[in-house]
């Protein structure tokens, strides 16, 4: 019953600092600045690219396109890999300015 509990609880901070992270970067940051174990959510968009280019390569081997419907989903697979990549970038760039400004005090 215990370890349950534990997997519900860490589950549920997981989703709410995913959340956090998606609508108030700035905030949730700061938020896992005080809380070091909730440091590896930071991470996540590398693990949204890991699990994109699996997809990717899991819909080239069982679907085949060809015309626009190629392009289209070059398009798609091509901005949300940008996307996830500036996403991580901000994140990691409040981070450094959190862990320098802490060390300035």
């Amino acid at each position: 019953m215990k370890k349950r509990v534990i997997l519900i609880y860490g589950s549920y901070l997981w989703t709410k600092m995913l959340i956090g992270l998606t609508f108030h970067p700035y905030r949730s940051i700061k938020e896992t600045i005080r809380r070091p174990v909730l440091l590896p959510v930071i991470f996540s968009p590398i693990i949204a690219i890991l699990l994109l280019f699996i997809a990717a390569k899991l819909g080239s081997l069982l679907i085949t396109v060809y015309g626009m419907q190629r392009e289209a989903v070059a398009i798609f697979l091509s901005t949300t890999l940008i996307s996830i990549i500036f996403w991580q970038a901000l994140l990691l760039y409040f981070l450094i300015s959190f862990f320098l400004a802490m060390r300035k005090r």
